[in-house]
C-alpha cells in the first residue's frame, strides 16, 4: 500500500511505527467494500514487515470510522450480507492477531463496525472529540463486528446491553472513565500523545509484547488452571529471546537496555 492520497487507506512509516489511516473523510471513513479490501491488504503487509514494531490505526478528517457504508445498505441478498460479515470478521481477527502492539487512535466517530475496529486493538487512545457508538440499532440491524463480545469484556453484559439497545454515544472521557480507552487527550495534545505511546511500544520487546497480548486475550475464556498453562508456555518462549537476555545483562551491568524486537 503506498502513500498515495487517492488511496482509501494511507500508510505511513516512522521508524518502527506504522500508521494506517482510513481515508474517506467525506464519509467519515465509512467502510465501503473497497476500503475494507484495502485495509485488509494494509494489515497483512504490516504484519509481514519486520521493521514495523507498533501499528496505529486511525482515520482522516477528524473521524475514526462511521462503520458500514449506509449508502450501500438496503440492497443486500443473503450471500452478499454473509460475504460482508466474513470480511468484517477477517479485519477484526487480523487486528487481534498481528504480531505487533496495536493502537486505535480515535478522533470523532467510531460507530458500529468502526467501534469494532477500535475495540479489536490492544490499546484505544481517544481524543476529547471521540464518539463511540453501537449504531447498528439506528439502522434496524443486530450488532456485528464482535462489538458486543469485545465491549462486554470491558464494561460487562448489562452496560453493553444498554448501549447496544439504545445506541447512546459514549464520549471520549466516558470511554476513559469506563476503561474502554486507556487515555483521553485534548485535541491539541492528541497527536503528540499517540506518537509518544506508539514510539514507546515500538521500542519495546516485540516478542514479549506479542506474548503478553496473547495471554491477556486468552484470559477471558480460560479457567485459572488453563491460564497457568498458557502463561507457563508464554514465559518459557519469551525467556529464550535475545531481548530478554540483553535486558538481564543490562540490569546486571547497570546500563540501559535497547530492545531490538528479537
Amino acid at each position: 500500500m503506498s502513500d498515495n492520497k487517492a488511496s482509501l487507506v494511507v500508510v505511513e512509516q516512522d521508524a518502527g511505527v506504522r500508521t494506517i489511516t482510513l481515508n474517506r473523510p467525506g464519509a467519515r471513513n465509512a467502510l465501503s467494500r473497497e476500503l475494507r479490501a484495502e485495509l485488509r491488504e494494509a494489515l497483512l503487509e504490516a504484519d509481514a514487515d519486520d521493521a514495523t514494531r507498533c501499528l496505529v490505526l486511525t482515520g482522516a478528517g477528524g473521524a475514526f470510522c462511521a462503520g458500514g457504508d449506509v449508502k450501500g445498505m438496503g440492497k443486500n441478498t443473503p450471500p452478499r450480507a454473509a460475504a460482508r460479515i466474513a470480511l468484517g470478521r477477517e479485519l477484526i481477527e487480523l487486528i487481534r492477531g498481528v504480531k505487533k502492539p496495536t493502537i486505535a487512535a480515535v478522533e470523532g466517530h467510531a460507530v458500529g463496525a468502526g467501534f469494532g475496529l477500535a475495540l479489536a486493538s490492544d490499546i484505544i487512545v481517544a481524543s476529547e472529540t471521540a464518539k463511540f457508538q453501537f449504531g447498528f440499532i439506528k439502522r434496524g440491524l443486530a450488532p456485528d463486528s464482535a462489538v458486543p463480545h469485545l465491549l462486554s469484556q470491558q464494561i460487562g453484559n448489562r452496560a453493553t446491553m444498554y448501549y447496544a439497545m439504545t445506541g447512546k454515544v459514549i464520549t471520549g472521557q466516558d470511554a476513559a472513565d469506563m476503561g474502554i480507552a486507556a487515555e483521553v487527550f485534548t485535541e491539541p495534545d492528541f497527536q503528540t500523545g499517540v506518537s509518544e505511546l506508539a514510539k514507546s511500544l515500538a521500542e519495546g520487546p516485540t516478542a514479549a509484547l506479542f506474548a503478553t497480548r496473547k495471554v491477556v486475550h486468552a484470559a477471558h475464556n480460560q479457567t485459572i488452571a488453563q491460564a497457568w498453562d498458557f502463561e507457563s508456555f508464554a514465559s518459557a518462549v519469551t525467556s529464550t529471546t535475545e531481548d530478554h537476555k540483553n535486558s538481564v545483562a543490562a540490569f546486571k551491568s547497570k546500563s540501559p537496555v535497547t530492545f531490538q524486537g528479537e
